[in-house]
């Protein structure tokens, strides 16, 4: 697995319009950028006037996009090999693609398993705890996939899946530059991944632990 880290002002204009107003974990809760954008313009479908905005935005918070990715590139390239081995230990999945890291201004870093994207903050040049959680949920498609989001629904195998990077703490937190928190409505299934994972240390038990939980 290559992780490439990049910036494209269209796909960052992407995440902001698709999830700078709310997303599935957090429903209509605007982000900084986003809140901005309503300021900035009153149309935030012209796609043109939100062009504006981002290039006005970087520009004011010269936020020097190349120099980013070089920077990420080098943080993630100490650890990626490490996290990759651990994580192929645990899955017992192997991911060969590349995947693109793609920055943005959003202040929320959606992932496509489909597409091979993620992105990231460009407030910060140390994303590693970032990239950890959404490659994380890269193992989990791999491992458990559309079979289980098909058994268990969307929403359920969203709540599991975003629950079980509580195991980046318990397994990576020496690669990563800061804990991961996860949201505050996936706490107790986040308590019983831990539990189950430091009995097992079987990822399918921690699954199906977490899946069967009320």
């Amino acid at each position: 697995m290559k992780i490439l880290f990049k910036y494209d002002e269209d796909k960052d204009i992407d995440c902001l319009l698709s999830k700078g107003a709310g997303s599935i974990n957090q429903p209509g809760s605007k982000t900084k950028t986003y809140l901005a954008l309503e300021a900035f313009t009153s149309d935030v479908n012209d796609r043109i006037k939100v062009r504006e905005f981002v290039r006005k935005y970087i520009f004011d918070n010269k936020i020097q996009r190349e120099t980013l990715c070089i920077s990420m590139q080098k943080n993630w390239d100490k650890v990626g090999v490490s996290f990759e081995n651990r994580a192929e230990k645990i899955f017992g999945v192997q991911i060969s693609d590349t995947i693109t890291s793609y920055l943005t201004i959003t202040g929320r870093f959606p992932y496509n398993t489909k597409h091979r994207f993620f992105y990231v903050s460009t407030s910060t040049t140390n994303i590693n705890g970032t990239a950890m959680h959404e490659l994380w949920h890269f193992y989990t498609w791999e491992k458990f996939g559309e079979r289980e989001m098909i058994r268990l629904g969307m929403n359920k195998y969203n709540d599991v899946k975003e629950a079980l990077t509580i195991l980046l703490n318990l397994e990576c937190l020496d690669l990563m530059n800061a804990k991961d928190f996860g949201y505050p409505q996936h706490q107790n299934l986040r308590k019983i991944i831990a539990d189950t994972w430091l009995k097992t240390k079987n990822i399918e038990d921690t699954w199906y632990a977490a899946c069967n939980a009320e």
